[in-house]
């Protein structure tokens, strides 16, 4: 973690330079497939995992498709703030349905402490291996790749013009800090989180305040452990119904981009677009795809993401051919 966290940093400068290499047809590509990667994550906590007990169950599919129903249900019908809050709110019936069916475990609300406080390096002192490091390395390139279309879009979301070069380097730093930290307290690698972008769009919130208040909220969530315990009250069901309405959210902010900027009439734009998705989502729709490759290859073609925007970030051939000198141009020997 600590040796990921600090390669972000160093490898940064670099990456800074690659992103002339996406525009907007590259960034709504990548959103694009961001989202339905989301959508099914979404979904998995809905259906559960193919070929696990439990997988189909009729109960979780009936709670998840009702929260989705409750939100759409309170977005069109509430105004305002309570519009808003269709998010939550859904959330909140989803649960009390559960509830309701017996859908619900308080198990774990009962007992333990009122604290939960992070231990200092709790695996011991750091032993550095920079092989055992090697693919979680290659994993923050990905990373990195994803930072740069959901610092975009998100962009895009509360109408700001920003500047790729600069703007997209301060989120990856965001996110290589949170991993530099988290990695002392034995937190897995930190990425900036899709689903922030489809709350954003549906809530119509876009104050950085109010971001920074819901950072220190959690923070105090984390610390009183009756909190976090109530929290895991709520059913996987429900949670994964509320995700699948705001992961597919992204998802059409992608296409958006994509028709708003993607320049989809020309058609190798549309071939290169169309390349990038199929590629993209292979590994998401048929995971262990590509399993059979070594190691560090298989880390990076399982992400959809990474694949996609490589793909269309390839230039068409035709743009490769230097322009033609211009008429007027003639070559004209200097005398002395």
């Amino acid at each position: 973690m600590l040796l990921t966290a600090a390669f972000y940093f160093v490898v940064l400068p670099v990456f800074s330079r690659l992103l002339k290499f996406f525009p907007a047809l590259v960034i709504g590509t990548m959103i694009v497939i961001v989202g339905v990667n989301l959508v099914k994550v979404g979904a998995v906590l809905v259906t559960g995992r193919p070929g696990t007990p439990g997988f189909g169950d009729t109960t979780n599919l009936l709670l998840g498709m009702a929260t989705i129903a409750f939100t759409v249900d309170f977005y069109w019908l509430f105004s305002g703030v309570l519009r808003q809050l269709a998010v939550m709110l859904g959330l909140i019936a989803g649960t009390v349905l559960a509830f309701l069916i017996g859908s619900t475990d308080f198990g774990a609300v009962t007992g333990g402490g009122l604290l939960n406080v992070p231990q200092l390096l709790p695996f011991g002192s750091p032993q550095f291996n920079l092989p055992a490091a090697l693919p979680l390395m290659l994993y923050s390139l990905a990373s990195m790749a994803e930072a740069t279309g959901q610092t975009v879009i998100n962009a895009e979301a509360v109408g700001k013009e920003i500047d790729q070069r600069t703007d997209v380097p301060k989120t990856i730093r965001g996110d290589a800090f949170t991993s530099l930290l988290g990695g002392f307290l034995g937190m897995p690698l930190m990425v900036t989180s899709g689903e922030n972008i489809g709350i954003v769009r549906v809530t119509g919130v876009r104050s950085r305040y109010v971001t920074a208040a819901a950072g220190v909220v959690l923070i105090l969530i984390g610390f009183l452990a009756p909190v976090t315990r109530a929290i895991s009250v709520i059913p996987s069901a429900v949670v994964g119904g509320t995700a699948m309405v705001v992961f597919a959210v992204i998802t059409v902010l992608g296409v958006q981009m994509l028709g708003r900027r993607g320049n989809l009439d020309d058609h190798s734009n549309t071939f290169i677009c169309a390349v990038a998705i199929a590629l993209g989502l292979l590994p998401i729709l048929i995971p262990g795809v590509y399993s059979g490759f070594p190691p560090n290859v298989h880390i990076l073609m399982e992400s959809g993401v990474a694949v996609g925007a490589f793909v269309a970030a390839v230039p068409d051939p035709a743009s490769w051919t230097p322009p033609p000198p211009h008429p007027e141009l003639r070559f004209v020997p200097r005398l002395r």
